[in-house]
């Protein structure tokens, strides 16, 4: 499974800029194309929305995508979206080694935390993946939640994430509470993978 993402900086004046995003996720949604769009929060830069769509493989990605771009209506917005735009980063596609959904199901107000970094020069990409899933594991039992694993498949290349989601910030918390030593040293431990100053933990918050 594939995870297509985009992000936006825009100038934060969300009351002009939520309904051009649902527009936008309702025009995808109907040409067969699973976007969701994200708030950017902790870590992020301020004003940032966040596109992603899972999809089963690139050929689907394709298909979902010549549907979207003859879309009735989308042009306009995305017009109209550039006004309120500062600037994109290049769009990533991310293959998921671990968990994953396909659809739209996420709740509006679902909070996914994002731990991503840069696989270090000469790093063993079996071993890291491995350590990730022996993470996975322990922070599941830790804190009984389960989390994804990816790795960049296109975009800048190298990039692996853990993700895991919440139904809202304080079960953020109830989880870090439950985060003992024996967690931060497993954690701590995939730093001999990543390079130096590549390591990032971030927020998103579903908005449509």
């Amino acid at each position: 499974m594939l995870l297509f993402n985009r992000l936006v900086v825009t100038t934060g004046d969300m009351p002009a800029i939520m309904p051009l995003v649902q527009e936008i996720v309702s025009i995808a949604n109907g040409a067969g194309n699973p976007l969701q769009a994200w708030a950017g929060g902790n870590g992020y830069v301020a004003g940032s929305i966040g596109f992603s769509a899972a999809y089963e493989s690139l050929a689907a990605r394709a298909e979902a995508g010549t549907r979207l771009v003859a879309a009735k209506g989308l042009w306009e917005v995305y017009r109209k979206m550039r006004e309120h735009t500062v600037s994109m980063e290049p769009d990533t596609i991310l293959n998921y080694v671990r968990g994953g959904s396909l659809g739209t199901a996420i709740p509006v107000g679902t909070v996914v935390q994002q731990n991503t970094f840069q696989l270090a020069q000469g790093a063993d990409f079996m071993a890291t993946l491995k350590w990730a899933n022996e993470f996975a594991d322990l922070n599941k039992a830790l804190t009984g939640v389960d989390g994804s694993i990816l790795y960049t498949i296109y975009g800048v290349l190298g990039g692996v994430g853990f993700l895991t989601g919440y139904p809202n910030m304080a079960a953020v918390d109830a989880a870090r509470a439950k985060m003992t030593p024996e967690w931060m040293a497993k954690f701590l431990e995939g730093s001999k993978f990543g390079m130096a100053g590549s390591g990032m933990q971030r927020t998103l918050t579903k908005i449509a």
